[in-house]
């Protein structure tokens, strides 16, 4: 199965993104200096040009190759009210989608194993499920 994660985002956007990732541009100059890795110069090429296109639109497309995930009804309802709702925790998604705990943090944990949705650390110590993708393609 093959599943593109899609992502609309501004220069802008794109350019917090690489801060957040790189810290700046100087780092991924030297980062891309010292191991010469495709990832780093089109990284760099992109927040170069981004630099001076704030306001453009780039539609930014992930791609996963899995056999390993099954989705079915109760994975969609976690992922469209992770995107909807945004929840604070494993623990209020299950509450807003009306299941138990126990049937939904396998689902979470699975689905961000397989890269789908991030677990970002949220206030003692809970995960915090967050999806960063506006579409979901899923080709089987």
């Amino acid at each position: 199965m093959m599943i593109s994660l899609n992502k609309h985002q501004t220069g802008k956007e794109f350019i917090k993104e690489m801060e957040k990732t790189y810290g700046s541009i100087k780092e991924l100059e030297k980062k891309f200096k010292i191991i010469n890795k495709m990832i780093y110069h089109v990284d760099l090429e992109a927040w170069k040009y981004h630099k001076d296109n704030l306001d453009e639109t780039i539609d930014r497309t992930t791609s996963i190759i899995t056999d390993s995930l099954t989705i079915g009804e109760i994975e969609i309802e976690l992922l469209t009210t992770i995107k909807r709702k945004h929840p604070e925790s494993i623990r209020e998604l299950a509450r807003l989608v009306n299941r138990d705990i126990s049937v939904v943090q396998p689902k979470v944990k699975n689905l961000s194993e397989t890269g789908l949705i991030e677990l970002k650390e949220g206030i003692k110590n809970r995960k915090t499920p967050y999806l960063n993708y506006d579409e979901i393609t899923i080709a089987i």
